[in-house]
């Protein structure tokens, strides 16, 4: 027989959203919570065992410093958005050129790979093995086959990709997806020249603003968003409660 649910766990339950896309990816029942109290999120842990059955996961974001989190949570990303309005165009450099390949690369997917190095897929050991491997290259095949970005830049060296950016397009704003540089070609200025690169090349479309997410915990990317004239727009705290794990 099923449980009964009374009005204000049905309530509470519907404000959980499911995630089709990643409940397919990783094989796991995940859901979505967005709370901006510590009633709401004292309301979902009251309600457990009846989301247990729902879910084996949820994401809980938050853009308040909410505390304690709820028991068994572990926050997993202190995400930062950086914006910036583009006025001004910058120079090339001959080393970026656009990606037109659809195959992927292995250099390139090492590139893709090292872009999430704080990325909550890999550090939350709970998901099934592989899981942030295949996640991200995903993530960079559907980049260069233009499904998910308009246009997949690489910084060149010696014919090989030392850096790695991708841009999706919408209207007069870009949004900058994955970021990276080649761990043995860090401090050479390759993340500031595809910035740079990117930035020219939205103003040439006629964008005016551009986006680009991060980790708090990211220092170096934080400090080079920084150091292009980006500004905080946006800070959100991101929790996974796993609740049929018993990891």
């Amino acid at each position: 027989m099923s449980e009964k649910i009374s009005p204000d766990t049905s309530e509470m339950i519907g404000k959980v959203n499911f995630l089709e896309w990643d409940s397919s990816f990783f094989g796991l029942r995940i859901g979505k919570a967005i709370v901006s109290t510590q009633k709401e999120l004292e309301e979902l842990s009251f309600i457990k065992d009846s989301l247990s059955g729902l879910y084996d996961l949820i994401y809980i974001f938050s853009n308040n410093d909410i505390t304690p989190p709820i028991p068994d949570s572990i926050l997993v990303d202190r995400k930062v958005v950086y914006s910036m309005v583009v006025t001004e165009p910058s120079c090339f450099d001959n080393h970026i050129l656009e990606y037109k390949d659809q195959f992927v690369s292995e250099d390139l997917l090492k590139l893709a790979l090292a872009s999430g190095e704080y990325s909550r897929y890999k550090l939350d050991s709970h998901f099934p093995p592989n899981s942030y491997e295949r996640l991200y290259t995903r993530w960079i095949e559907q980049s260069v086959n233009h499904s998910i970005a308009d246009e997949v830049f690489c910084y060149m060296v010696n014919d090989c990709p030392k850096g790695l950016i991708t841009l999706k397009r919408d209207n007069n704003s870009g949004i900058i997806g994955l970021v990276a540089t080649d761990p043995e070609c860090r401090g050479m200025g390759i993340g500031s020249a595809i910035l740079q690169h990117v930035k020219h090349y939205l103003f040439t479309k006629g964008g005016k603003k551009l986006d680009v997410a991060t980790q708090y915990d990211n220092k170096a990317a934080c400090h080079l968003y920084e150091k292009a004239g980006f500004t905080v727009s946006s800070c959100t705290n991101v929790w996974h409660w796993w609740l049929n794990n018993s990891k």
